[in-house]
């Protein structure tokens, strides 16, 4: 099921939704009968074949063990099959006693919203939190219940706004009026979980399962979507009702810059460090301070908000857009980070500590090659930025100056010295598909929308780069908020991403099944290929064609194939491997070229060879 079918799918749902609540409910109840009935019925059938086992030992004897000798290893890949493990999540637990205010919030929410119990609370490096159930007994149930917490989010947020946040996800876990859409929201999870754990871990047997959920489980998710994006509303409602339209408004906020202060001002200053540091040094989860954001300047703030307040709903993702959330609960947008000493990471009370210290100490570890890579790597980059720059004022080669503006970028004088630098290339070579497309890659990540139309004609005419294109103006529209085109070039880059593995596919494989065509070069081209092989030793006989390709036409795919044997029965491997690497790194070929050798083995490719026109150049 692809994303126009399923957007499809959801969008009838919602009119039927709306249209008559009360039959689209039962549909939605039926869809998840569905599900259990088909497990039910697997389980029914493996009982039926254990009691045709056991009836047949009785009355069929010899037969009977013959029986069972064929259908118990059938039985047990089966029953294997139905037995999926779904993995907990990972991180630190919190006791009861080590954060007892916490515990005491939860008891407390949990009472007034009749939810069933949290078994353990997970603390995460991540700004988020969520309601994890995990089956203990498969795909049939019987749950584990796992909160998990982030420490950026405690850090980042009000006591008040925390608990606006845990009220949200427990509204999910909610046993009131709303227990069927929060068991419709919760099932989806599950089947979601099961689809990609029979995917990955795809057990001899299974496929009934497999392909039934893999068919299943994004069409339920399609019908149930209107019903769990009213129960994200829910969740919000029961957030307001247990802290106020203020404290739930300032959360739901306050997360979405927070995570643009993250992504784009605190984790890329810590990472920037490598370039001068040979070790990651830093504690970023110690350091880490909601209230330095009373630093950044204020636009920025108000920039990250507004582009949170720009993002539109869309049928990627059951919870709303910020806006479309705020307004259902009737309250402005408010940015109200904590004050020094205020965030409700003083709910952790002792274990504050210990969790930062071993957050740190993981991230340390995790980081420590790619931090050492990097601090190697622009040491060289800086040296190589030094041979460049005495340069700069001459005519360099398209390639290098391309080069000199991403080592300026990268470390030299920024991103305005490497900008004049690339408008400079487009300029002097106004053909050059890298320079323009580095030029409106630059423009579109500094919000100029002057690289939109550049990367929307390399993206129709340029296979080559359109992925690349279509990803960078993703990303742009993204970040702008206006999801809908951003959703739109997401769906090209996939479509030229799978059209350019498929080139690079047709070009790595040569198959005598392939169309092969005469090379189309002009005599002169041919007269140098034959005046360099004529120098190699060796060499019997050389041919040249062209392979017919779908993709990169414009771009033609050589092949040379040569005998070095001068009997058909004779073949001396030493001399075909020597002038196979003489042919690869002597010759100048017109295009990409990929070599073989016609003798034996291969005497096939000599007579499909022969057999095009003008193929034999030598």
């Amino acid at each position: 099921m692809n994303r126009e079918e399923f957007t499809a799918l959801v969008e009838r749902m919602e009119v039927f939704a709306s249209a008559n609540p009360a039959a689209y409910r039962w549909r939605v109840l039926a869809w998840a009968g569905l599900g259990y009935g088909y497990l039910l019925l697997l389980i029914a059938g493996l009982l039926a074949i254990c009691a045709l086992l056991v009836l047949s030992l009785t009355k069929l004897r010899y037969l009977g063990i013959k029986l069972l000798y064929v259908l118990l290893p059938t039985l047990y890949i089966v029953a294997r099959s139905l037995w999926v493990r779904f993995e907990p999540p990972q991180g630190p637990r919190l006791q009861r006693e080590d954060a007892p205010e916490l515990f005491q919030v939860l008891d407390e929410f949990r009472t007034r919203l009749r939810t069933p119990k949290v078994h353990e609370v997970v603390i995460t490096p991540e700004l988020n939190a969520a309601v994890v159930q995990i089956p203990r007994l498969g795909p049939i149930g019987w749950y584990r219940n796992y909160l998990l917490l982030g420490l950026p989010l405690l850090k980042g947020l009000t006591v008040q706004q925390f608990q606006a946040v845990l009220a949200h996800e427990l509204g999910h876990l909610s046993g009131g009026h709303g227990r069927v859409g929060n068991w419709i929201y919760r099932l989806r999870r599950i089947w979601e979980q099961l689809d990609d754990q029979l995917q990955a871990h795809a057990a001899a047997g299974a496929g009934l399962i497999r392909r039934f959920f893999h068919w299943y489980s994004p069409r339920f998710n399609a019908i149930s979507f209107p019903l769990a994006r009213a129960n994200e509303y829910e969740a919000d409602a029961a957030s307001v009702q247990l802290t106020s339209a203020k404290a739930a408004a300032q959360a739901l906020t306050g997360v979405n810059v927070l995570a643009s202060y993250l992504d784009q001002k605190y984790w890329p200053t810590i990472h920037a460090a490598a370039k001068d540091q040979a070790e990651p040094s830093f504690s970023p989860y110690t350091q880490f301070l909601a209230s330095d954001l009373r630093t950044v300047p204020q636009g920025e703030c108000e920039q990250w908000q507004a582009r949170a307040l720009a993002r539109a709903t869309t049928h990627a993702d059951t919870h709303p857009s910020l806006s479309d959330r705020l307004r259902a609960i009737g309250a402005p947008a408010e940015f109200a980070p904590p004050g020094p000493g205020a965030g409700a990471d003083r709910l952790l009370s002792a274990a504050m500590p210990r969790l930062e210290a071993q957050f740190d100490q993981e991230w340390r570890e995790r980081i420590a090659e790619s931090w050492q890579r990097f601090h190697d790597d622009t040491r060289k980059a800086r040296e190589r930025l030094a041979e460049l720059r005495p340069q700069a004022g001459q005519d360099l080669p398209i390639d290098q100056m391309l080069e000199l503006a991403d080592l300026e970028e990268r470390v030299g004088d920024g991103e305005s010295r490497a900008l004049a630098l690339r408008q400079a290339a487009v300029e002097r070579h106004p053909d050059s598909i890298d320079a323009r497309f580095v030029l409106a890659r630059q423009q579109l990540q500094a919000q100029d929308a002057a690289g939109i139309t550049p990367l929307e004609q390399i993206c129709a005419g340029h296979l080559a780069y359109g992925a690349a294109a279509a990803e960078v103006l993703r990303d742009y529209y993204w970040q702008r908020g206006e999801s809908n085109k951003a959703h739109a070039w997401h769906d090209r880059h996939v479509e030229l991403a799978a059209s350019l593995n498929a080139a690079r596919r047709e070009r790595d494989v040569l198959l005598t099944s392939d169309s092969y065509l005469p090379h189309g070069l002009d005599e002169a081209t041919v007269a140098r290929l034959v005046a360099q092989l004529a120098g190699l030793a060796h060499l019997r006989r050389v041919y040249l064609v062209r392979k017919q390709t779908r993709y990169f036409v414009e771009h033609p795919f050589y092949v040379l194939g040569f005998s070095c044997s001068r009997w058909p029965g004779f073949v001396d491997e030493g001399k075909v491997a020597e002038t196979q690497h003489n042919i690869r790194e002597q010759l100048e070929f017109p295009g990409e070229t990929m070599i073989v050798s016609t003798d034996r083995p291969n005497r096939e490719w000599a007579r499909l060879l022969r057999r095009v026109s003008g193929a034999r150049i030598l």
